[in-house]
């Protein structure tokens, strides 16, 4: 009789088995196994046969990309599907430099250089500019100005091989903290020549010939990098005696983002190779450091590399484009891609494309156009890819906690900093902050509850925040949705109408309103807007405020009233969430007073063209309790909530804040979970110098 259970793993149940097979010999009938010396070798071969089994198993695993947990192994089953894992990434700063130059002779330098290498210090570390940088010289002041210099950190590494055909050699990155978006690879014929030939990275070899200087990326053991060339047919081959030059960063990764202070260090030559001492040059930072990460991890490594192999190279189905546009555009830290047919009216022969960027900034004009072209050659047939800005709503949350003092068992003083723990546990668990997600109060409510043991009830008000971005100085129709119904507040009254009309009770504004609604069918309004400015009242901060019955009413403040300045400044579609500001001519997001002539008209409109303003909107759902993205390029994101804390027996409010919209609060980008360091001064499409 065999053993009966050939695949336990178990010390014990392999020892059983061997042991019941024994027992069925007639030699074993009535051998005491518990106390014979025999139990000793039973007990070795047990273990043998438990470590050879458990070796076999693992190796079996290793050898599968979903069940393999070796990072090695990982690596080198996602080679065959041509897939390379990103390296760890160097942190960037930006910064301006101002340089007073001197004369020679009676004329300054036409141009000044500020030289590669390290050219400041910041947080203990060395950041540089990876290649040599030229301006003009101002020849009245002197002054040169670099605009924006990028800071890299990290030390620039040369490392050299000399190439032998006849030996099996392997060119290895030897650090294995090297970024190797900064890898720059060279040869040179013999190693006295001064002439390099710079070599290109591809990854498709469609169209490469037998004479491109091109190298191979690819991921070997201990998380280095190795590059291989081509062999003559495909990619040109190296010559005994040639000389391949790395250059590269080491570098510390995502530990260096966020530093703001910089000492500069960098030395500068003018076009009469006069040289500059660091002192002569005003450091300014423009952009804190940003963007540094680390090597991808396995769990990244097994997602995406079934995907990028599935692409093959050309974008069929939104999962290729999403895929692509990953791989060509590193500042994108998750992507939406959705055919046209599926937007309200249907659009076809497009997809669009909606990426969220690592530093929450929009792509601007030039990044869109560059993503689209290489997009071109992946695209099948006469399908045209369209990147689009990312839709934001934000969700709003207003807590209110009680507690009971009597059976509190410690400090409630915590339980506002608890309930914050809580809320940032939950959006993280919940990717709130990423595409094809929603909002559920059931979990939110479920989170704060839990968080602390003193909380005895909690009630949260939910408001939706949107923003307006609108072009200065020209009349358009601005729409934003909110993808679900908006509340009614009095769902039971309907509009009436009088025959007259009513005159402004501000003396100074001429404003006659043809159509008066009846106090006693008045809705409270569920929509309200932050402040802005029109071209026909420069000097005024104006608000909108819906009416209840599908119009929006503008408006400014005078004391304590509301003095209308156009009683149908836009519509409201409660239904679909749809909301509709105008026609407006919009020059000014508020506060921002433009000049202004005697006659009240802006005085250099032209200076306005072209500049984008973002208005708050802020809107009550009609159902809180399941919140959906309007489409698919939108995602949710969860505004740090106000925590109201207080002891049993107090009344906690209303859960729809009908009388406590304050959109005005929302004028500047509010701190968002995850992110807390978005604001920019109202304009949503931050400029930045990394060409976002």
């Amino acid at each position: 009789m065999l053993p009966n259970n050939l695949t336990a793993l178990d010390f014990e149940d392999i020892k059983s088995s061997i042991k019941t097979y024994l027992r069925t010999r007639e030699e074993f009938l009535d051998y005491d196994f518990e106390g014979s010396g025999l139990s000793y070798l039973i007990d070795v071969l047990s273990y043998n046969t438990y470590y050879s089994s458990f070796m076999a198993n693992m190796s079996m695993n290793e050898a599968f990309l979903s069940s393999s947990t070796v990072r090695d192994n990982v690596v080198n089953i996602a080679k065959l599907l041509s897939y390379t894992p990103t390296s760890i990434k160097c942190s960037k700063a930006c910064v301006s430099l101002k340089v007073q130059t001197q004369q020679t002779g009676e004329s300054y330098p036409n141009n000044i250089t500020l030289q590669k290498g390290p050219i400041a210090t910041g947080g203990n570390r060395t950041w540089n500019a990876l290649s040599p940088v030229t301006v003009e010289v101002d020849q009245t002041t002197g002054i040169a100005e670099f605009l924006a210099v990028t800071l890299n950190q990290g030390s620039i590494i040369t490392f050299s091989y000399l190439v032998d055909n006849f030996a099996k050699q392997r060119y290895v990155i030897p650090a294995e903290s090297a970024d190797m978006e900064t890898l720059s690879v060279t040869v040179r014929p013999n190693e006295s020549s001064t002439i390099k030939d710079t070599y290109n990275l591809v990854s498709n070899i469609t169209e490469v010939k037998s004479t491109n200087r091109v190298y191979f990326l690819s991921e070997t053991e201990d998380e280095r990098y190795e590059v291989t060339f081509g062999d003559g047919t495909i990619g040109r081959k190296l010559i005994d005696g040639e000389v391949i030059e790395f250059e590269y960063l080491v570098t510390e990764g995502s530990i260096a983002n966020d530093t703001s202070v910089f000492t500069f260090i960098g030395k500068f030559i003018d076009s009469n190779t006069v040289n500059y001492a660091p002192s002569a040059a005003k450091l300014t930072v423009k952009e804190k450091a940003q963007f540094g990460s680390e090597a991808e991890t396995i769990e990244s490594v097994k997602f995406n590399a079934p995907r990028y192999y599935a692409a093959q190279n050309r974008a069929v189905t939104t999962q290729d484009y999403e895929t692509i546009v990953k791989r060509l555009y590193s500042n994108a830290k998750t992507v939406a891609a959705y055919g046209g047919d599926e937007l309200n009216p249907p659009i076809y022969g497009k997809v669009y494309i909606a990426i969220k960027t690592k530093t929450g900034s929009s792509l601007n004009d030039a990044t869109k156009t560059s993503l689209k072209t290489q997009l071109r050659s992946y695209a099948m047939a006469s399908i045209e890819p369209v990147i689009v800005d990312t839709n934001t709503l934000y969700i709003y949350p207003r807590i209110f906690a009680s507690y009971d003092p009597s059976t509190a068992s410690r400090d409630v003083s915590n339980i506002t900093s608890n309930i914050q723990d809580a809320v940032n546990q939950y959006a993280q668990q919940s990717e709130i902050n990423n595409f094809n997600n929603n909002f559920s109060l059931s979990k939110f409510q479920k989170a704060v509850t839990s968080s602390d043991p003193n909380v005895a009830d909690t009630s949260t008000q939910i408001s939706l925040v949107q923003y307006v971005k609108a072009t200065g100085n020209q009349s358009n129709t601005y729409c934003v949705s909110t993808g679900s119904p908006l509340l009614d507040s009095a769902p039971n009254l309907t509009l009436t109408t009088g025959s007259g009309t009513t005159e402004s009770e501000n003396t100074e504004v001429d404003v006659t309103i043809t159509t008066t609604i009846n106090e006693a069918c008045k809705k409270e309004p569920v929509i309200k807007s932050g402040k802005f400015r029109l071209a026909d009242r420069p000097g005024i901060d104006q608000y909108f405020e819906d009416d209840g019955f599908g119009n929006l009413v503008i408006y400014y403040i005078s004391g304590n009233r509301k003095v209308i300045t156009n009683p149908k400044g836009g519509t409201v579609d409660y239904n679909s969430g749809t909301i509709c500001f105008g026609p407006v001519n919009i020059v000014g997001s508020g506060g921002d007073v433009p000049d202004v002539n005697v006659d009240g008209e802006i005085d250099s409109p032209e200076l306005i063209v072209g500049t984008d303003f973002n208005i708050a909107i802020q809107s009550i759902p009609s159902n809180p309790s399941i919140i959906y993205t309007p489409d698919p390029g939108s995602i949710i994101e969860i505004i740090v909530p106000t925590i109201s804390v207080s002891p049993l027996g107090t009344n906690l409010p209303p859960t729809i804040p009908l009388n406590s919209l304050t959109p005005e609060i929302f004028e500047i980008v509010p701190p968002i979970i995850e992110i807390p360091d978005i604001s920019n001064n109202g304009n949503l499409a931050n400029i930045s110098c990394f060409n976002s």
